[in-house]
C-alpha cells in the first residue's frame, strides 16, 4: 500500500529554521508542510473538519512537538472548537498517520509526522534542534529495504534527553 508520504513530498524545516513555537518557520516551509498534511488527510479519506484544520494549522507552524493538553488549551482559546472535539481530532489525525505521538517533559505530546522531520527535542523546555545530515541513516534504510524486500514508508528515530541549558541547570541544582 502506498502512503501519501510517498506521493506528496514534505519540505520540513532545515535546522537553521527551527524554533520552539509558532512563527518560527519560513512561509514556504509552512505551506509545504500544510500541503503535505492535507494530501495525507485526502489519501486517508479523512474529512477536514474545522477542528482538524485548526489542529493541522497549529502543528504545521511548529518545528517541535507540543504537549497535547497545551495544544488543546491553545486551540480552544483561539477558536470556537470544543476541547473534546480537539482531543478527537488529534486522535483521528494520529490514526491517519498525519501526527506522531511524542513525549515531552514526561507528558503525552504530538508532532506533525512529516517525512524527514528528525529533531532533538529537550524533554524539559521543548527546545528543538535539527539533526542535520543523516546520510548514514538513509543509507542504512536503503540497505535494510534491499535486504528484507520491504518498501519502507518512513522511519521514526527518537533521541530523548536535555538541551545544554537544561542539563547545566540539573548540574547546578544537584550541587
Amino acid at each position: 500500500m502506498q502512503s501519501a508520504a510517498d506521493t506528496v513530498p514534505c519540505a520540513c524545516a532545515p535546522a537553521s529554521a527551527l524554533g520552539a513555537g509558532v512563527g518560527a518557520l519560513p512561509a514556504a516551509t509552512l505551506a509545504a508542510r500544510r500541503d503535505w498534511a492535507l494530501g495525507l488527510c485526502q489519501t486517508a479519506r479523512l474529512t477536514l473538519t474545522a477542528t482538524r484544520r485548526a489542529v493541522l494549522d497549529f502543528l504545521c507552524a511548529r518545528a517541535a512537538p507540543i504537549v497535547v493538553e497545551v495544544l488543546v488549551r491553545d486551540i480552544v482559546a483561539r477558536t470556537r472548537c470544543h476541547f473534546v472535539s480537539v482531543y478527537r481530532a488529534v486522535r483521528n489525525l494520529e490514526a491517519a498517520g498525519v501526527l506522531r505521538p511524542a513525549v515531552l517533559a514526561g507528558q503525552r505530546a504530538v508532532r506533525l509526522a512529516c517525512a524527514g522531520a528528525d529533531y532533538l527535542v529537550c524533554e524539559r523546555c521543548g527546545q528543538a534542534a535539527g539533526v542535520g545530515d543523516i546520510g548514514d541513516l538513509r543509507s542504512f534504510e536503503a540497505r535494510l529495504a534491499a535486504r528484507t524486500g520491504y518498501q519502507i514508508q518512513y522511519h521514526w528515530l527518537e533521541f530523548s534527553g536535555l538541551c545544554h541549558r537544561c542539563h547545566r541547570l540539573n548540574q547546578i541544582l544537584a550541587a
